[in-house]
């Protein structure tokens, strides 16, 4: 359905809400300047043939006037918002799923800006805001998307720059009502937090180490099994790759990680190992208690589970 233009100017050129409209006045686009008639709906909410009271174009003539000027209505009332918590020196708390790490991340954008700028010129690109450093560095870019996304060429510039950006989804005129709500739950965010791994490259992930009662698959004594799990739930780390700290975590924990052999002294790894008759569960059967309920767990650094370097 085409977005109904819920704005327009008057012959001063004030901007004027369809609420504050008075028929007989002449009224004009805030984009292209033309002349709008008023149109008014007689018909209540949920009646048969109820339109939404808005302004539209006179000739008819197609056009994007409403969907350019709800991206620079969000985009100067979010700029004029940020502007002013920057003066209050007040933190702006967003959050987003990354695609990165798939963990749930929470941020400040402005820890480090002290100046906002519209349409600010890269060269490369203009992002629709972007907050500056005390450097005068551009560190955080805000991209509002209406009808169309950032082009690839701006989403790799801000990559290779190391500049966060974030996108912001704006659907109609209501958003413009809600501009902190929007902007705390961006649709996209290009940087991850974590650590990359030195060794591979990819990023690293929260990690916990996990204690699960479990029943000795051979005797059916009590034992505990000991693994390592990513806080996103995309990644698990047996005994086999456990290093000598993570033994020494998991040992403590109540688990009993000792040095099996498969065929040979060279092909030996470390296991979960039953106290009372030496019977181990290997890594293939890992997932087997991957989602059972944790007896006691231990918050670990970042670990690569590519890799399974800390």
């Amino acid at each position: 359905m085409k977005l109904k233009l819920p704005y327009a100017c008057d012959i001063d050129g004030n901007l004027v809400k369809i609420e504050d409209a008075v028929k007989g006045q002449k009224f004009f686009c805030p984009i292209c300047k033309a002349e709008l008639s008023l149109k008014i709906c007689k018909k209540q909410p949920g009646e048969k043939y109820y339109r939404q009271n808005h302004f539209a174009h006179k000739a008819n003539q197609e056009n994007h006037c409403s969907e350019t000027f709800l991206h620079k209505l969000f985009k100067d009332r979010c700029a004029e918002m940020l502007r002013d918590k920057i003066s209050k020196h007040e933190n702006f708390i967003f959050e987003w799923d990354c695609k990165k790490c798939y963990e749930h991340h929470k941020g400040n954008l402005l820890k480090k800006a002290t100046t906002v700028i519209v349409e600010c010129d890269l060269s490369v690109c203009k992002p629709d805001i972007a907050l500056l450093d005390s450097d005068g560095k551009v560190i955080i870019v805000v991209e509002v998307v209406v009808t169309h996304k950032p082009e690839p060429e701006a989403l790799e510039y801000y990559e290779k720059n190391k500049i966060a950006c974030l996108q912001i989804l704006v659907n109609n005129f209501s958003d413009c009502e809600h501009i902190e709500e929007k902007l705390s739950l961006p649709y996209d965010v290009n940087l991850c937090p974590n650590p990359v791994c030195d060794n591979c490259g990819r990023v690293k992930n929260k990690a916990k180490m996990v204690i699960i009662p479990a029943s000795c698959w051979k005797c059916g004594h009590e034992m505990k099994v000991a693994m390592i799990v990513a806080n996103n739930e995309r990644g698990i780390k047996s005994a086999s790759y456990f290093n000598e700290k993570e033994i020494s975590i998991a040992n403590s924990l109540g688990a009993n990680i000792a040095k099996r052999y498969s065929k040979t002294v060279e092909d030996s790894y470390m296991a979960n190992v039953c106290e009372h008759c030496n019977a181990f569960i290997g890594e293939f059967y890992m997932h087997d208690y991957y989602y059972s309920q944790p007896e006691k767990e231990k918050d670990l650094p970042y670990i690569c589970f590519h890799c399974n370097e800390m």
